[in-house]
């Protein structure tokens, strides 16, 4: 079955196991999952768990007598995973073509993507953060832009709206920066354009350059309180005569600088996240 909706935020194929089958050694491959696999009997090439070894599992398709398909020689690995009657796998199409697939259980998957994405959270540079979007990716088998949306609505959901606390900065009191991973994010989202004016620009290093803006100085680092903007409109949201509007659930829509109105870009109001899930194996 595809799960959609699930505590990781990411949308991800399992099969349920059955004594019978943990028995025998194999894995019955439900009817939503068939297209996956090949029409003939063969040697797959399967990644167990965590590993980077690739192991030949033999497969065979429906049959009049076994009337469902079959990834055999299992046991051992039941047998390592304490797997039981009811627990669930998790299995990844890596390369149709060359019948290449990852399987997981379900709370192995579960556990290291929640490592993954804690360890995105506490990264110490945009270097970083940007290394531990491409390792979640790898991991959940999803595309890089699939995870930072999905990072980004974990943020929404998960991150508390509190107020900004205060760092020591060259021997001033200042406002703490935005993290590197919420910085990396809106940069991967907006590709470096600005919310308000659409303006962006490369840099020497070939990289775009924008500033975060925080709607409401004293509030945090929730995303519904920050908006990516070049220098000049960021100037303005600091010194011009500004006029927000908000949508019922407080993001921002719609800014005047000295009465001009500028409608803001917001992805998340764009993006119907359901939707955006229910495609990431098709």
């Amino acid at each position: 079955m595809i799960k959609i909706e699930s505590k990781i935020n990411y949308s991800y194929a399992t099969i349920k196991v059955t004594q019978s089958r943990i028995d025998k050694g194999l894995i019955a491959i439900p009817v939503s999952l068939v297209q996956w696999f090949p029409d003939h009997k063969t040697t797959i090439k399967v990644f167990l768990d965590e590993s980077a070894v690739l192991h030949n599992k033999s497969y065979s398709p429906y049959t009049s007598s076994t009337r469902e398909c079959r990834i055999g020689g299992m046991a051992e690995w039941y047998k390592e995973n304490k797997l039981k009657d009811g627990d669930e796998i998790v299995v990844q199409l890596i390369d149709k073509k060359h019948f290449i697939y990852r399987l997981v259980p379900e709370q192995k998957f579960l556990l290291k993507t929640q490592e993954l994405q804690s360890s995105l959270d506490k990264a110490e540079s945009e270097n970083e953060a940007s290394e531990k979007i491409i390792t979640l990716a790898n991991w959940a088998d999803l595309e890089k832009k699939k995870v930072v949306l999905g990072e980004y609505h974990r943020l929404i959901k998960s991150t508390p709206i509190k107020e900004r606390r205060y760092t020591n900065k060259y021997s001033n009191r200042v406002k703490e920066d935005v993290p590197p991973n919420i910085r990396v994010l809106l940069g991967e989202l907006y590709q470096g354009h600005c919310q308000v004016c659409d303006f962006w620009f490369l840099k020497k290093d070939n990289k775009p350059y924008f500033e975060i803006h925080h709607i409401n100085p004293a509030q945090g680092h929730h995303p519904i309180n920050l908006v990516v903007v070049c220098g000049n409109c960021h100037n303005q949201f600091e010194f011009a005569n500004v006029r927000n509007e908000f949508t019922a659930n407080s993001w921002l829509t719609t800014v005047s600088f000295n009465n001009k109105p500028y409608l803001v870009n917001q992805i998340f109001l764009k993006t119907r996240w359901e939707e955006s899930f229910k495609q990431l194996y098709i």
